[in-house]
């Protein structure tokens, strides 16, 4: 039995083959009666639309491109309008304006620049696209009576997509012109009516708003066009905010970000013009929501018990004691009155698996703190003088949390050796890979420097690469170990609570395993106890310790236990 995206296939492949005759009508019959049943048109209009969705890719369609693969004439094409239409009123598609500011089709110009006979453009929308997907009968989206709130979270949801090419540009404003024609109390919508922007401008307004909306301390860099527009088009938009020649620039809707009181030519915000007109219905004082993979709420932070030495115990208790609200509280309050710095930046090192990550988690959910997790990878940019702007712009944004959550948020470094190593010897090179590594490191220091109540915890596996500046500027420093035999017993059998004491201790004698191992072993022993139908056997357990370990000679241990 076909799936339905196999019968649109099916439909194609024959339109090809023989056009939309008779003989095709006969052939993709099956296929013809599903599609009509599924989205409520006709046979005819089901032909169409599955040529419409096989050039669209998520972006929009010439109806021309649909006229070659069919080899229709001009006379043909205005014969099959009406259906076309039909399906627009189904909203099954969506018109879209080749011109931007002009919403009526202009004539299309072919070879030496000649008049061509004109076609519409249209562009499947999303949830139609998620119908077919899904197998279901399609729902037309109700975009009408949202919030102002409820606005800026379907745009946000668009521009999500967009960055994942789940969505063409195309596609995304012609949602955008559904939503406000649904909407037009929303100050966004009134305000927007009155001035003459084209598509992109709009797109590129919705952007600046969506931006303030979700975290206003955020500023808007190229790098948010990049991942939302092709190549040309965000280089083009660059220049033009660069140059500020924008005509959201001459409407004072954005404006430079200042980066300690000095303009920065490559990072934008809306303006207070803006925010006035556009965001008046939203209460954005009031907004405590943070979205992003990097910030986590400590109430989404699963509890784990984690077991340590007693020296590790003790150490981790202390900092876990500090964090919490009441007490430091009272310890920056001292610490202010003694004129010390307020900040706290603690490093959690050691190999890898032993729980570091996992402890920096755990003290937040117990201490109630969010995180906000820096990703390295991100910070770095091919782009000269792009890293350390990144790296400044985190550090902002965290100070801006700090202002607005009730309690202050951990900042995350986590394997953070790519950005705390040695500082390296450059001689007289004025420029390079070096040198950026080095400016990235030296704001890092000043930020740490100037951490002014924040909380910072570091992880790395090699200490041997800290550098010495950053040493001094850690106030906690955690060293974690491999755990010993004790320790391993209670982790096994935490992890794995079927394993007898006995067995726990004859894993933990022969596999000098982290935490981290354990826990692996731990998953592939409940996956392969759902394949089999029932548990494994200690020597099947002792199978996948075997299979976890890539130096035998190092990890096992030769010998009897008694």
């Amino acid at each position: 039995m076909k799936t339905n995206l196999e019968h649109f296939e099916a439909i194609v492949t024959l339109t090809k083959n023989n056009g939309l005759d008779d003989n095709f009508f006969i052939e993709a019959a099956p296929s013809l009666t599903a599609v009509s049943e599924l989205l409520g048109i006709t046979p005819l209009q089901s032909a169409l639309f599955a040529l419409l969705l096989d050039k669209s890719g998520g972006d929009s369609v010439d109806i021309s491109d649909v006229t070659e693969t069919l080899k229709w004439g001009n006379i043909q094409l205005l014969k099959y309008l009406d259906e076309f239409e039909e399906l627009e009123n189904k909203k099954l598609i969506r018109p879209v304006s080749k011109s931007g500011r002009n919403p009526v089709f202009p004539p299309r110009r072919g070879k030496q620049g000649q008049r061509k006979f004109w076609s519409p453009s249209y562009t499947i929308p999303l949830d139609v696209l998620q119908a077919i997907r899904k197998g279901v009968r399609y729902q037309c989206a109700d975009y009408s009576n949202l919030s102002a709130e409820d606005f800026f979270l379907t745009v946000g949801d668009f521009l999500a997509m967009l960055a994942e090419d789940e969505i063409g540009l195309d596609a995304v404003c012609s949602e955008l012109k559904s939503m406000f024609a649904s909407n037009p109390d929303i100050s966004f919508v009134k305000n927007l009516l009155p001035l003459t922007l084209d598509d992109e401008d709009i797109f590129v307004l919705a952007v600046f708003c969506y931006r303030h909306f979700d975290d206003s301390l955020s500023p808007v860099t190229k790098n948010v066009f990049k991942e939302l527009m092709g190549y040309a088009d965000s280089r083009r938009l660059e220049r033009k905010l660069q140059n500020r020649n924008h005509i959201l620039f001459e409407l004072g809707l954005i404006e430079n970000n200042n980066d300690d009181g000095f303009a920065d030519k490559e990072s934008y915000r809306l303006s207070n013009k803006a925010i006035n007109k556009f965001l008046a219905d939203v209460s954005l004082k009031e907004k405590k929501k943070h979205t992003g993979k990097e910030f986590i709420p400590a109430k989404k932070i699963n509890k784990k018990e984690l077991f340590y030495s007693d020296k590790i115990n003790a150490r981790i208790a202390e900092l876990t004691n500090l964090l919490c609200e009441k007490n430091f509280k009272t310890i920056k309050k001292r610490l202010t009155q003694r004129n010390m710095r307020t900040g706290f930046a603690c490093l959690f090192s050691g190999p890898p698996g032993t729980g570091k990550t996992e402890t920096a988690f755990q003290i937040a959910r117990q201490t109630g703190r969010d995180i906000f997790l820096v990703d390295i990878s991100e910070t770095k940019s091919m782009w000269f003088g792009e890293s350390e702007k990144r790296i400044k712009a985190l550090f902002d944004r965290y100070q801006g949390l700090i202002k607005q959550n009730g309690r202050t948020p951990i900042l995350l470094f986590n394997e953070a050796d790519a950005v705390l190593g040695k500082r390296q010897e450059l001689g007289s090179t004025r420029s390079g890979p070096g040198r950026t590594e080095n400016a990235i490191q030296n704001i890092i220091l000043s930020e740490m420097e100037n951490l002014a109540g924040g909380i910072l915890i570091a992880t790395t596996n090699m200490t041997c690469n800290l550098d010495k500046a950053f040493e001094r500027r850690f106030l906690y420093k955690i060293e974690f170990e491999n755990p010993d035999e004790e320790v391993k017993t209670a982790i096994w059998q935490s992890i794995m609570p079927d394993l007898t004491g006995e067995d726990a201790d004859i894993l933990s004698h022969r596999f000098d395993f982290s935490g981290g191992q354990i826990d692996n072993i731990a998953r592939k022993e409940a996956v392969s106890s759902i394949l089999r139908g029932g548990k494994l056997s200690l020597d099947d357990i002792i199978a996948l310790c075997d299979e976890e370990l890539i130096d035998k000679k190092a990890a096992a241990k030769i010998g009897f236990h008694a």
